[in-house]
């Protein structure tokens, strides 16, 4: 991204994470350390699901919903953001895993097996995005935070 650009969408930042009580000061992204990073794009992040969420209808499957998890040998939580037609086919594939009705699926099977449904999820998030320009924001600011948090780790 050109000096420029970053510098717009520095600004850009300022003026979205407003809406949390906490940002007094301006925030310049390249002075933000990487736990830093993480901290406002968990911000960005939450503020951008919100949005979204209450563009759906409440008992919409394609409502994000947010929960932490252990993994696999490890005893730190990870916060995993996917769509409430995820969770519930994965919930359904255990079950009829347990009864041995179905086998359980990896990722990327249950991804393969819900591609008509992520399709729609995007169409409603482009769509979205084109209607409501603070949601259109929001996405740039939530890209360009993970790109610098990727540049420096």
């Amino acid at each position: 991204m050109k000096m420029g650009m970053r510098q717009i969408l520095t600004s850009l930042l300022l003026a979205i994470v407003a809406f949390a009580a906490s940002a007094q000061e301006p925030i310049v992204i390249e002075d933000l350390s990487p736990a830093q990073l993480r901290a406002e794009i968990k911000k960005v992040q939450t503020e951008f699901y919100r949005v979204f969420n209450a563009s759906v209808a409440p008992d919409s499957k394609m409502t994000i919903v947010c929960h932490e998890y252990l993994p696999t040998g490890s005893n730190i939580k990870r916060e995993a953001c996917e769509p409430q037609f995820v969770i519930d086919r994965r919930a359904g594939n255990a079950a009829d895993s347990q009864f041995q009705v179905d086998e359980l699926l990896s990722n990327a099977a249950l991804q393969q097996e819900l591609s008509g449904e992520f399709t729609e999820l995007t169409a409603a998030m482009n769509k979205l995005a084109a209607e409501n320009q603070y949601f259109k924001e929001l996405n740039s600011v939530l890209a360009m935070l993970r790109e610098r948090l990727e540049e420096i780790t």
